[in-house]
């Protein structure tokens, strides 16, 4: 189990290295680590694998099972205040508390079109939708991604929503 922990600590400092690296424009992060997610996973098993020792396959199996779980909860945490409408609101909140109208500022500061300009701007860099002339079409990427949630959310029962 130590090389899944190892390579999940190389994960987790590569990750916080690489999200404090400057970006000359906006680019969604989260496709590139959960690229470097799965190459670190590859790596690990092929390397305990091939390492030899008494029964490699359920070693390799253990620890990427160890790093796997480990990896997707850091990414969830690492995640979760980039899209989190509610994050972004305490944090406007703490930030203008002192002043009589933090809420009506906080509300100006992450307004609906800002954050759906957000989440526009990451579908376009992502591929999955392209804007031309202020209106914007999905792609074929796009396509197959809406797919694959529409598949998702009817395995899962998780409704309309989200």
């Amino acid at each position: 189990m130590a090389p899944g922990l190892v390579a999940f600590l190389a994960f987790a400092s590569l990750t916080l290295l690489y999200s404090q690296l400057p970006r000359e424009r906006y680019q969604p992060r989260i496709p590139h680590v959960l690229a470097l997610w799965l190459a670190l996973a590859v790596a690990l098993a092929a390397t305990v694998a091939a390492t030899g020792g008494p029964r490699p396959v359920p070693r390799a199996v253990t620890n990427l099972a160890t790093y796997l779980f480990l990896g997707e909860a850091f990414i969830f945490v690492y995640a979760l205040p980039i899209g989190s409408l509610s994050i972004r609101l305490l944090v406007s909140m703490r930030e203008l508390e002192s002043e009589p109208d933090a809420f009506r500022r906080t509300l100006r500061a992450c307004s609906p079109d800002r954050f759906l300009g957000v989440r526009l701007r990451s579908l376009v860099a992502q591929g999955l939708l392209v804007e031309r002339e202020g209106r914007y079409r999905i792609t074929p990427r796009g396509r197959r991604w809406a797919h694959v949630g529409v598949a998702v959310k009817r395995v899962l029962a998780v409704g309309a929503g989200g």
